[in-house]
């Protein structure tokens, strides 16, 4: 029996970690819930754990570690900017400071853009947070 790790890579990550670890008698062919990666065979590696970072170079010799502070770091900037990027995607669609600024604003649109404004302004302020970025409270969405 050997042991599996399932790799999730993709170039915009900005760590690629483990996602799932199997016994099995072959490397599986299946990538799990549709996400592209790799599987690498850690038999000789008992201590490969979902969650640890994977480095590789070649594809073929791969390094595995638990996190660090600047890995949970990065992973958070990431999808900072992801959610900033939505964020700003949608407004773009839905002007509401405009219908506000022309007076022709709904009661529920005022109330909207204040509640993206409070969005975007917790997501910009994550690194704020006692725990981050181990541990982050992410705003939720309004839109």
């Amino acid at each position: 029996m050997n042991r599996f790790a399932f790799v999730k890579y993709a170039y915009s990550d900005p760590v690629h970690k483990v996602l799932e670890v199997v016994e099995a008698d072959e490397k599986p062919a299946i990538y799990p819930n549709g996400v592209y990666g790799y599987w690498v065979d850690v038999t000789d590696n008992i201590a490969v754990q979902v969650g640890w970072k994977a480095t590789t170079v070649d594809f073929v010799n791969w390094v595995f570690s638990e996190l660090t502070y600047q890995d949970h770091a990065d992973e958070a900037t990431a999808k900072k900017l992801d959610f900033l990027t939505a964020a700003v995607s949608w407004l773009k669609l839905n002007p509401l400071q405009y219908s506000i600024d022309l007076g022709v604003a709904t009661s529920e649109e005022e109330a909207l853009l204040l509640a993206f404004k409070q969005f975007y302004v917790g997501v910009a302020g994550v690194e704020k947070q006692s725990g981050y970025p181990y541990t982050i409270n992410w705003p939720v969405a309004p839109f």
